[in-house]
């Protein structure tokens, strides 16, 4: 009876899993090509139910069926055809349900990204190079298609392209990867280029100024009320005018695609920078003190009175600070150092401080 057992559980297993238990088509297909896939054995009833991962069932008869793989490598190219079906009993009767999975590797080159600059400078003229980067190194190509927005279009056998710009009308370039076997494309990349304005004109104004800007985008002035007015003159060129007397620094601002470009203006005159030396000042001795900033302006200097403080302007940017006469030790007060820009469109109306501390720290006795 045992025997009789063991013979019968044998027989079922050689139905259900050994006698023809396999998909039979391409394991290696191109895509969007339709492909005949067929499940050897038996079934229950003959019961079949197909499905696909990563491509499309075109048709199906019982225990065949028509696919078509997408041209897209997905989780890591992990395509799959599966086919659910009825086991059978030795006895004949349905032993349930289960499934049969075939894996295929779909002969379609991964999506690649293009690296290269995406900002070009608007008055920039010459070549380019762009290169196309590979997302699964399972699927490499083994050319490439290229594409521009400007009707450019070149295939190449390695994952680069030249392009000369000789102007700023190069909007997009695209790409995609063939493999050697299968005629279609891979997925198409879009790598979208955006050109930066060029401001040309001056950094600093007494009335007005003229600018010229490449690749303008929307042009606007920022914190430029009761300062300066714009306006636009045509042909890339905008008029930058100061308001009566007013000083300030100005934006003049470029928009586009979603980013801002500045150009700082100077208008009039305004004292800028910071004033550097020692902080402390100590009883009998001299000090430096000079205005960092860039330029050749002058300055009005001041210094907040003490009776035992003298300073010497030593230059158009520094001072010296000179203390005499007694205090008692242990003594300090504190004195600010100003500075205000003069030129050739005025005065500024605003002034650089610093403060330091005029101290007496020893008996000048013991001097």
């Amino acid at each position: 009876m045992r025997i009789k057992l063991t013979l019968m559980l044998l027989l079922s297993l050689l139905l259900n899993r050994v006698i023809g238990q396999v998909i039979s088509g391409e394991a290696n297909p191109c895509p969007e090509t339709n492909y005949t896939y067929s499940f050897s054995g038996p079934s229950f009833g003959n019961y079949f139910l197909w499905s696909i991962t990563d491509g499309q069932i075109i048709s199906q008869n019982s225990n065949t069926v028509v696919v078509r793989w997408y041209n897209k490598v997905t989780e890591n190219g992990k395509w799959k055809l599966r086919v659910q079906y009825e086991t059978i009993k030795f006895d004949g009767t349905s032993g349930g349900s289960t499934y049969l999975d075939k894996d295929v590797k779909v002969n379609i080159p991964s999506r690649y990204v293009i690296t290269g600059d995406r900002e070009i400078p608007g008055d920039f003229r010459g070549n380019k190079t762009y290169t196309a980067q590979i997302v699964n190194s399972n699927f490499p190509a083994a050319t490439f298609v290229w594409t521009t927005n400007t009707g450019i279009q070149t295939t190449t056998t390695t994952p680069s392209f030249n392009v000369n710009i000789t102007d700023d009308q190069l909007k997009w370039i695209t790409v995609a990867g063939k493999s050697s076997t299968c005629p279609q494309w891979g997925e198409t990349f879009k790598f979208d280029i955006v050109y930066t304005p060029v401001f040309t004109g001056p950094s600093s104004i007494c009335s007005e100024g003229i600018y010229t800007i490449t690749s303008p985008g929307t042009i606007t002035l920022e914190n430029a009320s009761g300062v300066a007015a714009l306006t636009a003159l045509g042909n890339n060129q905008w008029k930058v005018t100061r308001i009566g007397s007013a000083n300030g620094v100005v934006k003049l601002r470029s928009t586009s695609n979603g980013k801002t470009f500045d150009k700082e203006i100077l208008v009039g005159i305004v004292t800028k920078g910071n004033i550097s030396g020692n902080g402390v000042l100590q009883l009998g001795e001299s000090q430096t003190y000079t205005l960092n900033l860039d330029g050749n302006t002058d300055y009005n200097w001041s210094v907040s009175y003490n009776p035992n403080v003298t300073w010497t302007k030593l230059s158009a940017t520094s001072i010296k600070l000179s203390t005499t006469g007694s205090v008692p030790m242990g003594w300090s007060e504190n004195i600010t150092i100003s500075a205000q820009a003069v030129g050739n469109c005025g005065t500024a109306s605003n002034y650089i401080s610093k403060t330091i501390k005029f101290v007496n720290e020893r008996d000048p006795r013991l001097d």
